[in-house]
């Protein structure tokens, strides 16, 4: 790994520990406050590129890949703004591969107090709630129900926290419901986004019509509404693809065509482009 990506991701690290702690950072990182500590007082030659390799991913740093002011993500930024600091819950269904999960990671990395996480099909009730309180830095407790009270406690100390579940319609129904507790124990206080594909609005109304418990009280804290957004357009792909190196007309024409409104499509062909390029 060369010193130029090395950097990069220092400079996140060093960024993330002046909004919170190095030690948090660490947890989050899942290294040692040792590593965080080498790598801050640059003293890299300690550091194997594997570690490197573990610290961007759990940190969610993006190498080689330049973020586009997409409509999408100027719509999105400005609405978690405005969630965040009115301390509201909404939800967002909308198709994957619009930016909605680009648009999560940098208000996260930009702003304070902001926990996001992106949720696994294989999760269990414990496994969501350890990664919920990974996301703010918290080590895991032992049961499920000390890290819920841990991670309440800790978000209720925060100024003006929001907390983002990204893929909400990946969690089995048990882990959902928890959505309710902690939205119970810090409204007014924090905001929520749940946000999925429109799988995770037909479930919630599928919930709804058969009385399923839990359901009708969370389609009730988000406000009875689904957020959507807006579909890929040639102004958008032109934008994405200009801030990693196409500029040519045609080529960029060919690549909002074979997009499908599929943000992962424009990547893999921009980068396709430049390999073709070089050939």
């Amino acid at each position: 790994m060369n010193s130029i990506i090395k950097t990069t991701i220092a400079n996140e690290i060093k960024a993330l520990a002046e909004k919170t702690s190095q030690n948090k950072v660490a947890t989050k990182a899942g290294v040692s406050s040792a590593t965080i500590s080498q790598i801050l007082n640059n003293k890299w030659e300690l550091i194997a590129d594997e570690m490197w390799r573990k610290i961007q991913t759990n940190l969610n740093i993006v190498l080689g890949w330049n973020i586009a002011q997409t409509n999408n993500l100027t719509e999105l930024c400005s609405l978690l703004e405005a969630v965040q600091s009115r301390h509201l819950a909404i939800g967002i269904a909308y198709n994957a591969g619009a930016g909605k999960s680009v648009a999560y990671k940098r208000h996260a990395r930009e702003k304070s107090n902001v926990i996001y996480i992106e949720c696994k099909n294989y999760w269990t009730k414990k496994s969501y709630v350890k990664h919920l309180c990974k996301a703010c830095g918290l080590k895991s407790s032992i049961t499920t129900e000390d890290m819920i009270e841990d991670f309440q406690s800790h978000v209720s100390t925060l100024q003006s926290p929001l907390i983002i579940i990204d893929q909400f319609d990946k969690l089995k129904d048990g882990s959902m419901d928890l959505f309710m507790d902690l939205y119970n124990a810090l409204e007014g206080h924090c905001g929520f986004v749940l946000s999925g594909v429109p799988a995770l609005e037909k479930r919630i109304l599928r919930g709804v019509q058969h009385d399923k418990i839990g359901y009708r009280e969370l389609y009730s804290r988000i406000g009875r509404k689904f957020i959507k957004l807006q579909e890929l357009s040639l102004k958008d792909v032109a934008a994405i693809c200009e801030a990693n190196g196409v500029t040519d007309k045609e080529d960029i024409k060919y690549i909002f065509k074979n997009s499908e409104g599929d943000i992962r499509r424009v990547r893999r062909d921009v980068e396709r482009n430049h390999i073709l390029k070089t050939v």
